[in-house]
């Protein structure tokens, strides 16, 4: 990704460009689809997950080490959705497909004293 697009400054290889741009002057879609999109700019983080990328203490190191183990513990931990059961009567692989909207249900990870 060495190819930066040239109103967003986003960050592309340059096979991803738009078909009808030149190799001399690639134009992207993917990113800002060539300057219509604008993004606001991000709000610093709140003061508790700022240390999380700043800080060495050891438990952010060790935060900062497991973050996919994390994440991926999280990903589909008590997803509330209505599945798409019209495609679902096929052959091979099953799709997931949600329609209406997608929450995550949050709820505590330590069970409650005693339990």
């Amino acid at each position: 990704m060495d190819i930066e697009c040239p109103s967003c400054h986003a960050f592309h290889w340059l096979d991803e460009k738009l078909t009808n741009s030149s190799r001399y002057r690639p134009l992207f879609g993917t990113c800002c689809n060539q300057g219509k999109i604008r993004l606001p700019i991000l709000q610093p983080l709140p003061p508790g997950i700022q240390v999380l990328y700043d800080d060495d203490s050891s438990h952010v190191k060790s935060f900062r080490s497991h973050i996919r183990e994390y994440n991926a513990a999280n990903t589909f931990t008590s997803l509330g959705v209505k599945l798409d059961d019209r495609i679902l009567n096929g052959r091979g692989s099953k799709p997931f497909s949600i329609y209406g909207e997608l929450k995550h249900r949050v709820v505590a990870l330590l069970p409650d004293l005693g339990k």
